[in-house]
């Protein structure tokens, strides 16, 4: 296993998914929403679309219609809508933070659904996650903030997706589930604009963004695949945690955004805990 490079690609995976969060911030603030999700999803069949063929997959396949599938798609849909609303209203780093809950509630998930046993000292790093994400949320600050919770109901789909990858029919390959996500965004995000915004003329400021989001998006997906294709998921998945980081220094350049102590505080509760249920998993796989 090459180790060292692996984490290197994760680290470049997360520094690309931040500043592609900085994209769709930035985009949100001269077109909608819906044509945001439009092109995303458009630039996502494309290039899926293309690694299919060059798999000789089939596209057109009826497990496009499997529950599991089916549930995957919604939980993609609703996590992307659940943060593109986000980001118009709160810090990047907030929600960066937020994210990093995902192996907790995976933890958790693969506890209830798939019957592995987790032990009290993971219940306890969930726990501690869990109080982090109560810090920033702040709700004793005059009740909580409706952007954050968009945020926390975006990680849980998210999470909600990654537990229907891992029961997807092995014979659905990862560009395939990819396709299928992405194209989902597509009628969405033109529901979305019909009903809410509607279309607004597209700057060449704008189609540059809009370049930089799918370029950033792509090569995250790449660098993410392979980091996790050539190196021990022990060593590569806790460099996942630099996305934070990464969107602190995003948020900082593009938006004045300053992360204040209560985020930092709850960012380093949350970090921590996933690092020790992810040090825990390892000791036990061992």
């Amino acid at each position: 296993m090459d180790n060292l490079r692996a984490m290197g690609l994760m680290g470049l995976a997360m520094a690309c998914f931040a500043a592609g969060d900085g994209m769709i911030k930035l985009l949100t603030q001269s077109i909608s929403r819906g044509q945001v999700m439009v092109f995303m999803g458009l630039g996502g069949v494309v290039v899926f679309a293309l690694l299919c063929r060059q798999q000789s997959t089939r596209i057109i396949s009826p497990l496009f219609f499997r529950p599991i599938i089916v549930l995957r798609n919604v939980a993609e849909v609703t996590a992307a809508v659940s943060f593109f609303t986000a980001f118009t209203l709160a810090p990047l780093s907030s929600i960066a933070a937020i994210m990093q809950t995902i192996p907790l509630i995976l933890t958790v998930t693969a506890a209830v659904f798939l019957k592995e046993h987790v032990g009290p000292r993971r219940w306890g790093a969930v726990f501690i996650g869990m109080i982090g994400v109560m810090i920033i949320l702040r709700p004793d600050s005059g009740g909580l903030d409706p952007a954050l919770l968009l945020a926390v109901l975006g990680t849980l789909a998210l999470a909600a997706r990654d537990l229907a990858a891992r029961l997807a029919p092995q014979e659905a390959s990862t560009p395939l589930l990819s396709l299928y996500a992405f194209g989902a965004l597509i009628p969405v995000g033109f529901v979305l604009s019909w009903v809410g915004e509607g279309n607004q003329p597209i700057s060449l400021t704008s189609a540059w963004h809009l370049i930089l989001m799918n370029a950033f998006a792509i090569l995250g997906y790449f660098c993410a695949t392979k980091a996790m294709r050539i190196g021990e998921v022990s060593s590569v998945s806790p460099v996942r945690y630099t996305r934070l980081p990464f969107a602190a220094v995003v948020g900082y350049v593009l938006f004045s955004e300053i992360p204040d102590a209560q985020t930092l505080f709850g960012s380093a509760l949350i970090i921590g805990a996933g690092l020790f249920v992810m040090l825990r998993e390892a000791q036990i796989k061992s």
